[in-house]
């Protein structure tokens, strides 16, 4: 079925296509994490019930 639709060149095109993307999106998200996000905890979240870390139970 697939011999029939489509010949080598083309599944070869596809590939190599579909390989560019990925890599463009993933040097694309490499190069956003890399810079160092400065994303704080606002003043308003002071509260105790927005904390993270849990507490241990004794």
């Amino acid at each position: 079925m697939l011999r029939e639709n489509y010949d080598l060149p083309t599944l070869i095109s596809a590939v190599i296509t579909f390989m560019v993307v990925v890599l463009a999106i993933r040097f694309m998200l490499y190069y956003a994490n890399r810079k160092g996000s400065q994303i704080q905890k606002p003043d308003w979240v002071d509260d105790d019930r927005f904390n993270l870390k849990k507490k241990k139970k004794k």
